[in-house]
């Protein structure tokens, strides 16, 4: 994910206004988008109920921060609260269903549902407003990287979102401000070797590319 594995960044954020989203109760509701089709090919919210099996979960995670993404998009280009409570309510009923997820089946590891699938529900996750429910994966997602089903960089990014959450320096930088800054670091002079460890780039490595991304936007936009 810091090295662009995915087509956004678990730091991809949009500030949060507006009330307290409703979360529906049937767990394969996917936030549809005004004037587009769901992930599942449908105007209608709740027509991605057929999903079956740990293939059928893959799909659901994967369609899930898709839609994430495209919700993101369009609030960064058409700014606003509605779109900000679009965004959030997309977040809250993705965090509902991932909850419901874990609480059925564990932590959907790659060894079980795939390396995108697993990571889509990472993102679901470091998406979500509950910082009881990221603790909790934080600890299955270890568990899940000292077996060997699920790459060090998923414990990486969840041990930093929740160390930011608790107001305390985070171990391998992930974390960043909305100004593009990162979170404080325990020992900076350490981070770059855990960094590289886990499969991440240098701070400075990551930084520069940041950058990078926020001058080719700045470009798109003047162009």
């Amino acid at each position: 994910m810091g090295d662009a594995r995915v087509a956004y960044g678990p730091n991809a954020d949009v500030p949060r206004g507006g009330a307290e989203p409703d979360v529906p109760g049937k767990r394969h509701d996917v936030e549809g988008s005004e004037g587009s089709s769901g992930p599942g090919g449908s105007d209608s919210s709740d027509g991605c109920d057929d999903y079956d099996g740990a293939g059928g979960l893959a799909r659901e995670l994967v369609d899930r921060i898709a839609q994430d993404g495209r919700l993101t998009t369009q609030a960064q280009r058409l700014p606003g609260a509605q779109m900000r409570r679009r965004v959030a309510r997309c977040r809250a009923v993705n965090a509902a269903a991932l909850r419901e997820i874990v609480e059925e089946s564990g932590w959907p590891t790659a060894e079980l549902v795939g390396e995108e699938a697993s990571t889509a529900a990472l993102m679901i996750l470091l998406h979500a407003d509950d910082l009881a429910l990221k603790l909790a994966c934080r600890d299955l997602i270890t568990d899940a990287v000292e077996r060997g089903q699920c790459p060090p960089i998923h414990a990486a990014y969840a041990t930093d979102h929740c160390a930011v959450e608790l107001g305390r320096p985070q171990p391998y930088g992930t974390r960043y401000t909305p100004l593009g800054r990162p979170y404080p670091v325990a020992d900076p002079d350490g981070v770059d070797a855990r960094r590289v460890a886990v499969g991440l780039r240098t701070m400075a490595a990551e930084q520069q590319a940041l950058a990078e991304i926020q001058l080719r936007r700045l470009s798109r936009a003047s162009a």
